[in-house]
């Protein structure tokens, strides 16, 4: 997952060469996801019937691949969205089937706190490729680094060749492999899957235009933009996407003690509020801002075991990998709108350069945040808010 912030890394860069509104470069990121969204809603499903070891690997290869296209042919809004769009299938390939493989290979009583480990590690892989990437690009120039960071599918590849288990198949498969009839009569499986799309259109706004955003308010400051140079943004980005890790695992713990519909409203009442405090810090002293990304990160990341393991807790055994590939399309189809939504809501409010259109950008987030609890309470609800 090396390749999943080097786009959002190099949006400074690239913006102005290739002559991107911010409507365009947030666009671009979007299509990664939706190439995510479109190959989990086939690949996870037929899971349910076929070994998700080789699809596994096939997206590994595919993901090198086409890192290494962008990295040598991309020149502009049409070559960059196409093999973004790219990059995004191949992990599409990898991401759910590998939940699946790990849910299928540890006991039942172990998959909430795997899942929530195994979830928690996208925001790593986030972290090391926001650091691999700032850190790289000054050095060898933004093709090279791209280059770089696709060498991580590729290693993945022949780690998972070696160490990673053929998952166990079910006993009984579905009647008809793509028969998802039932998987939307499961009322809750269907709410968590919404829950996922809004946590995934905070996640990946925040996650695209979270470098542009510290350059922006960087210029506020003088003492934080003499201090903070390439080297401390990298590890700034890195370390506010990392620190999302434990996060997820603590709050898939409390999602334990307090229920996960009690845990879910909470964190999303918190994450609303920070968004807001976040675009409003923009010409507040730099360490605030530097604060509250963290603070906003990990607040992004408090439910989002809790929401995976609610999935996998609520969907019939046997159509599993339907009931996944229903989370993954729904979810990232939020994933694919939250740059783009973010871009535009940016652009109609005047622009990268004033406050009040990132303050603008950041409450429309917040806004879309504050529908998760209303499906908690209309949809996921329990009769006692307890799974």
């Amino acid at each position: 997952m090396l390749v999943l912030s080097s786009y959002p890394s190099l949006i400074p860069v690239l913006q102005g060469p290739w002559e991107l509104s911010n409507t365009e470069a947030g666009t671009i990121n979007g299509l990664f996801f939706a190439g995510k969204l479109i190959t989990v809603a086939i690949v996870t499903t037929l899971t349910d019937r076929f070994d998700a070891k080789g699809l596994y690997l096939a997206f590994l290869a595919l993901g090198s691949a086409s890192a290494l296209a962008f990295a040598f042919v991309a020149d502009g809004f049409i070559s960059a969205a196409l093999l973004r769009f790219l990059e995004g299938v191949a992990l599409g390939g990898t991401y759910m089937p590998g939940l699946r493989i790990l849910t299928d290979n540890v006991p039942a009583g172990s998959r909430s706190r795997a899942t929530s480990f195994y979830t928690a590690s996208f925001f790593l892989a986030a972290g090391l490729s926001f650091f691999l990437a700032l850190e790289l690009e000054p050095l060898v120039g933004w093709r090279w680094t791209v280059a770089a960071c696709g060498m991580g599918p590729l290693a993945a590849f022949l780690l998972a060749l070696v160490l990673v288990p053929r998952p166990m198949r079910a006993e009984r498969p579905p009647p008809r492999l793509f028969d998802v009839k039932p998987v939307f009569t499961n009322r809750r499986a269907v709410g968590f899957s919404l829950l996922y799309a809004i946590h995934n259109a905070e996640f990946t706004a925040f996650a695209s235009w979270l470098v542009p955003f510290l350059v922006f308010a960087r210029g506020f400051d003088s003492a934080g933009h003499s201090s903070t140079g390439g080297t401390d943004l990298a590890t700034i980005a890195a370390l506010a996407s990392i620190v999302a890790l434990p996060a997820s695992v603590a709050g898939n713990e409390m999602a334990h003690k307090m229920s996960r519909q009690v845990w879910i409203i909470v964190v999303t009442l918190v994450s609303a509020l920070t968004a807001v405090a976040f675009g409003f810090a923009a010409q507040a002293a730099y360490g605030l801002v530097l604060v509250l990304a963290f603070a906003y990160s990990i607040t992004i990341a408090a439910d989002s075991s809790a929401i995976t393991g609610g999935v996998i807790h609520s969907a019939d055994p046997e159509r599993k990998g339907a009931t996944l590939a229903l989370y993954s399309l729904i979810g990232f189809s939020g994933a694919a709108i939250g740059p783009a939504l973010f871009g535009v809501v940016l652009d109609l409010a005047g622009g990268e350069t004033l406050p009040s259109a990132w303050v603008t950008a950041f409450a429309v987030i917040a806004v879309l945040v504050l529908i998760q609890p209303l499906l908690v309470l209309r949809v996921v609800r329990g009769p006692k808010m307890y799974d």
